[in-house]
């Protein structure tokens, strides 16, 4: 959890665990553990489809582009699971960025400055960034985050479908 630190010219002490949880229960209620949620719930339903979708897509297009006389049962190489692999892990960052921005930009928020005020949603958060920043500001940081995921992806898939082959 990131939690803005006052500045002091004193030695700044960090906050313990429960410190944080009374403050936070203090200044947003019950609901401020669950702050930012929607931003996760997007990314992780929308992002497992297009992992999964953009890698099952890319491994059929390998399967239907085989000459007539393999079967398509038999495992890709492993050269196209890497890169069906690597497909999904770019396909999972890249589209639903937008609302990790969202949620990270919500739950780092300093809440001090905000108490008696109405609480962000999810989407105000996301139309002020988009009015203030545009795209540019929705995918800040999006390109480090897709070459990251490329790589553990296609190790991910390829190690699961060369474990479901041998264990099958």
């Amino acid at each position: 959890m990131q939690v803005p630190m006052q500045e002091s010219t004193s030695t700044v002490r960090r906050p313990g665990i429960l410190n944080l949880i009374g403050t936070i229960y203090r200044q947003q209620g019950i609901t401020g553990f669950w702050h930012g949620q929607m931003g996760t719930l997007i990314r992780e339903t929308g992002g497992s489809a297009a992992w999964f979708g953009s890698f099952e897509g890319v491994s059929l297009a390998f399967r239907n582009a085989r000459p007539a006389d393999v079967p398509r049962e038999t495992s890709l190489p492993i050269w196209q699971q890497l890169l069906a692999g690597a497909t999904a892990g770019m396909s999972y960052n890249f589209v639903f960025y937008p609302a990790d921005t969202i949620k990270s930009r919500m739950q780092t928020e300093d809440v001090s400055k905000s108490l008696g005020a109405v609480r962000n949603t999810f989407w105000s958060v996301g139309k002020a960034l988009w009015l203030d920043q545009g795209v540019k500001g929705l995918y800040r940081g999006c390109g480090i985050t897709v070459l990251r995921a490329a790589p553990s992806s296609a190790f991910i898939f390829t190690l699961y479908n060369a474990l479901k082959d041998t264990f099958a």
